[in-house]
């Protein structure tokens, strides 16, 4: 059982891909919106600072978070789903050339203050077999 000061390990996730490694960033910043399905459109702001958010088909804007590295095409780290209450949800995904293709990792950190059942189902896709399919 899991004391109450504990924190929970982050999820990480990694898969290869079969494209190099500059595309394999660029698909997974410039096509957000693939990775989350539950709006018109995503956007991640390319800069240290810049905005994660939806955009919804009314036009009005969903701020998701805030960019806290922009390493093309290395590594991108983003806040999640923050609110005052709930700073330190962190999503980091590093990118590394691997044989013919790329290792795409994805770390969550703080993941359980958004609640196990959410950050399953929209995390899920990001790094699982549909990359594979947009690249």
């Amino acid at each position: 059982m899991q004391e109450a000061n504990e924190r929970p390990e982050p999820i990480q996730q990694s898969v290869h891909v079969d494209c190099p490694i500059e595309d394999a960033f660029r698909l997974f910043t410039e096509r957000f919106a693939e990775w989350w399905p539950l709006s018109e459109e995503s956007r991640i702001e390319p800069w240290p600072g810049g905005r994660v958010f939806e955009l919804t088909r009314n036009g009005e804007e969903h701020e998701l978070g805030s960019v806290n590295i922009w390493d093309p095409p290395s590594r991108v780290e983003f806040s999640w789903l923050t609110s005052p209450r709930d700073d330190d949800q962190t999503v980091n995904l590093e990118f590394c050339t691997e044989a013919d293709g790329t290792r795409v990792t994805l770390t969550h950190r703080g993941w359980h203050r958004a609640g196990e059942a959410l950050c399953a189902t929209r995390f899920a896709g990001f790094v699982s077999e549909q990359m594979l399919v947009v690249a």
